[in-house]
């Protein structure tokens, strides 16, 4: 590390100790107070939040701030001596933005009088410097058949959750799987799919091995907001390209309530059914311990204590049920519950414990058990010979905030993930496969493993064989994160923190090791050249190896100034990132054994950092206007598998030194409220992506070409953003979304050029369309709802309130495919799919009977039973359809036997059909 990145380090992390800073998960409230006579500033006014212990004074120029606001709406109330109590209700808070609300103060004689206003939330965030989305917990409740934290973020404009098949095909009959099934890529205006930072009330949860992916599956009644950053973000983020992903959790009130909710699909008898059982609770309040007992016996604390405690259930036999024999296994080591296809169990506790107004300590654990099988067409006839899945997640987090002032705050938070998954065939080793027969042809024994997938009635399905793939990994991760922020100003919001995580990355991925032997096998059993034994159990078997322990640190810190001033906004910051790679690649066996696969030197970078910009501007021309404009440098270290990938594997290889992927992103926006509860809102964006990892061919001197992982990739994306929203008036609100984008890079996979190689296809020279280039994108969401209070009255009927129904409707352009032809080369993903569209309904009608809150759902999911097609499954790219009978095959002009268009018309090629869910929801 060069002296300018050392005098930085030193002076970052004395702006920590000293300075301001801030996590993000809380906003802030602002305003002025005014005589309305008179209209002059009113100084000593007190503004309390009411249910809260937060409040302040204003000052000589009648101005307040109240920092330090978890996200919710609230009641705020101004009072002075000699002037009506003002109260505002439904002030929204969002985090990291301000919500301003005035008040104007009359003169009155009369002692307890109040001037009550319900606050509308503002169409315009004159504050905003950036894109970016937040959905509360009330406002999730209207999303037709949202279940968890992702169900959000899927609707979120520019966004594309892939659906490509994690299970590559590389050559000569063989499969690789790179990835879990579970883990998903998310698209952030045209980034790729692990570019994504997921926060869970303030601290990162990215997935230890694969990067940029989400790891809790959080159910949305444990979600207070949900807020997606899509243009540029704060220094305070990082390790993320595309976007930020922060889910606030809920936390206990000061009055008890529950809820419970089930839903399910299996109701009478639907076509398009997937057997899905869905479960709900939550209970919080005051927690009993400190509340109740201890009173009871005479012992009251001066302290305050609340909890908040949920769980969930997702259990379904998927829309392409597999038939698996389905076992019985123990919940929690409490309840025996047969299985179904996909199970997946979720428990959050939070506890929030008040020493003082000053003093606060919050423990919030998570835990998320998941199991299953998943479909494979090709082998529908043998599923209980196919492998299953199991992976157990835990997070715990402990963070303490210590007010020092009304200004200034600081927060420690603490925090461990864990990540277990596990998969085979019926919990068996690679060994277990293998046994010893003798031959008596050559009258001598042989080792043998299991039976390879055999078709034998060449039907174009497997009848016999058994899968034999083998993970086990354990990944742990614990976080430091400080964080202090303080009102230097009435003008200025300084923010810094800085922030440590050590990992401790165990990978164990064997495949096809009950099939194939390593080289190192070979030399152990049947007397082939020596080789070096490779890391990690098991190490005579499999056919890819990739192995590792790894133990890397990383770390940042960083500082940020938000100015608000009447017609300018300004946040400015600065973050600095560093990165060491660990023991497990800093020593001389695997360094000799590194350079002697690649025939490189390996040089190894001990210690890497990086800085990173990030600069936004707001200009409110009005109350009704507002431009603004971001940019920022925004980093992110690769993949642990692609850091770390063992050089005792077969193909490919881990580069320690790759340096991290890097990308600069440009945003302007204009916002326009041009009627009373209309505004549109436009941006513009464009992204220069650099440094992206792909696994580029070397040939040592001696032995095979390896697949080394390398900073060769590039991107670029660009778009054109609109959105019409309509705040909720006269029963109505909603939200429209038009989206125009082009994602271009070098490669859309890091193993792209690997399968190019296998077909001898020429290795791309310039920048081609990325399989997740959506040319087009139209988002609908529009709600109508009546109060409880309100009787619609509808061509002379009354019609009671209390109801509530949602349409949610998607368009999309096409994906982009590589065309079939006879020609020797054809330009990558130069053609374009079908457009799809999808349309979700949602009802729901609530009443209060015997002292509980009842409430009835019912989701139709593709109300008009669109089947679209999909480019990864039985896609024809000659005719640019789904497989039909008659097709001719590619090049060769005969027409596909009936045998041959029935494997290849793997189900999964049409979406799901029209589905009904009905829920019921219990509330006390």
């Amino acid at each position: 590390m060069n002296n300018y990145n050392k005098l930085f380090l030193i002076i970052l992390l004395l702006i920590c100790i000293v300075g301001e800073t801030y996590s993000g998960t809380t906003g802030k409230i602002s305003g002025v107070v005014t005589d309305k006579s008179t209209d002059k500033p009113l100084p000593g006014v007190n503004i309390i939040v009411m249910g809260t212990q937060l409040g302040a004074a204003t000052n000589l120029q009648g101005e307040y701030h109240i920092i330090q606001v978890p996200p919710g709406n609230y009641t705020v109330k101004a009072t002075m001596m000699g002037y009506a109590t003002a109260i505002t209700k439904n002030v929204q808070v969002r985090v990291d933005l301000t919500a301003a609300i005035n008040f104007q103060l009359s003169e009155s004689a009369v002692e307890g009088e109040e001037v009550i206003i319900t606050a509308k939330r503002p169409l315009i965030q004159r504050d905003l410097t950036t894109s970016k989305r937040s959905t509360s917990k009330e406002e999730m409740k209207f999303i037709p058949n949202a279940e968890n934290a992702m169900d959000i973020v899927s609707l979120m404009p520019g966004t594309i959750v892939s659906a490509t098949d994690q299970v590559l095909d590389v050559g000569g009959g063989h499969t690789l799987k790179a990835q879990d099934d579970n883990v998903k890529n998310i698209h952030i205006r045209g980034g790729g799919g692990g570019e994504v930072l997921f926060q869970v009330d303030g601290m990162p949860v990215n997935h230890p091995i694969f990067g940029g992916h989400g790891v809790l599956d959080i159910d949305i009644k444990a979600v207070e907001e949900i807020e997606v950053l899509t243009g540029g973000f704060n220094a305070e983020y990082g390790e993320a390209q595309s976007g930020v992903i922060n889910i606030v959790t809920r936390a206990g009130s000061d009055t008890y309530s529950t809820n419970f909710a089930i839903k399910t699909d299996m109701i009478g008898s639907q076509k398009n059914e997937d057997g899905s059982q869905y479960g709900s609770f939550y209970f919080e309040g005051p927690e009993l311990l400190t509340s109740k007992l201890l009173p009871a016996i005479g012992l009251k604390l001066p302290s305050k204590t609340t909890m908040f405690l949920s769980g969930s259930f997702k259990r379904t036999d998927t829309r392409f049920n597999n038939f698996r024999t389905r076992e019985t296994n123990k919940i929690w080591g409490l309840f025996d519950i047969k299985d179904k296809q996909n199970n997946n169990y979720t428990l959050n506790a939070k506890i929030v414990h008040k020493f003082s107004d000053n003093h606060k300590l919050i423990f919030n654990y998570q835990r998320n058990d998941s199991w299953g099988s998943s479909y494979n067409w090709g082998a529908k006839n043998i599923p209980d010979s196919l492998g299953n899945s199991k992976s157990i997640n835990d997070y715990a987090v402990m963070s303490f905030t210590h007010t020092l002032s009304s200004n200034t705050f600081y927060t420690f938070n603490l925090s461990y993930l864990q990540v277990n998954y596990f998969s085979s065939l019926r919990g068996m080793s690679p060994a277990d496969f293998w046994y010893w027969t003798y031959d008596e042809t050559s009258n001598t024994y042989k080792y043998v493993g299991a039976s390879f997938f055999v078709d034998v009635d060449h039907d174009g399905f497997t009848d016999i064989g058994l899968g034999n793939d083998y993970r086990n990994d354990l990944s742990k991760v614990l976080t430091a994160k400080f964080d202090i922020t303080s009102q230097v100003t009435k003008t200025n919001l300084v923010k810094a923190g800085f922030e440590f995580q050590h990992k401790n990355l165990a990978y164990r991925n064997i495949q096809q090791g009950g099939w194939y032997l390593s080289d190192y096998g070979e030399y152990v059993f049947n007397d082939g050249p020596e080789v070096p034994k490779p890391d990690g159990p098991y190490p005579e078997y499999g056919l890819f190896r990739w192995v590792f322990n790894a133990y890397p640190r990383q770390g940042s810190c960083y500082i940020q100034d938000k100015i608000e001033r009447s017609g300018l906004i300004i946040n400015a910051g600065l973050r600095y990132d560093w990165f060491m790679p660990g023991p497990s690649v800093d020593n001389e066996q695997y360094t000799e054994q590194w350079e002697t696969v690649t025939g490189l030197d390996l040089n190894l970078k001990k210690f890497k950092s990086y800085l990173s910009p990030r600069l936004g501007i707001s200009f409110p021309i009005s109350v009704k206007t507002v431009m603004y404009f971001s940019y920022g440098h925004f980093q992110q270290m690769p993949s642990g598998e692609s850091l770390y990938r063992d050089p005792y594997s077969r193909d490919f290889c881990g580069n320690p030194n790759l340096e991290p992927k890097k990308t600069v992103a440009y945003e302007y926006g204009f916002a326009y409220q041009f009627l009373p509860n209309l505004a549109i809102d436009i941006k513009g964006y464009s992204k220069d992506i650099s440094n992206t990892v792909v696994n580029g061919r070397v040939q040592p001197e001696k032995g095979r070409a390896i697949w080394l992982s390398q900073n060769m990739g590039y991107g670029r994306s660009r778009g054109l953003e609109i959105n019409l929203k309509k705040r909720h008036a006269n029963y109505t609100s909603g939200i429209l979304t038009y989206t125009l984008q082009w994602a271009n890079g070098y490669s859309s996979s890091p193993f792209q050029l690997y399968q190019l190689s296998q077909t001898d296809m020429p290795l791309p020279i310039r920048e081609q369309r990325l399989n997740w280039d959506v040319r087009h994108q139209i988002l609908l969401q529009f709600t109508f709802a009546v109060p409880e209070k309100d009787n619609l009255n509808l061509f002379g009927l009354k019609i009671p309130g209390n109801w509530n129904m949602t349409l949610n409707t998607t368009f999309s352009s096409g994906n982009p495919y590589t065309p079939g032809s006879s020609a020797y080369y054809v330009p990558p993903n130069s053609e374009t799919a079908d457009y799809t569209t999808n349309t979700n309904l949602r009802f729901e009608k609530k009443w209060h009977a015997f002292g509980m809150k009842l409430g009835v759902t019912i989701d139709v999911m593709n109300l008009f039973n669109r089947l679209n097609s999909s480019t990864y499954w039985a896609f024809n790219n000659w005719t640019g359809q789904p497989y039909h009978y008659g097709d001719i095959s590619g090049a060769y002009p005969y027409y596909y036997t009936w045998n041959q268009m029935v494997r290849m018309r793997d189900p999964r090629i049409f979406n799901q059909g029209r589905r009904v869910v009905f829920g019921l929801n219990i509330g006390f």
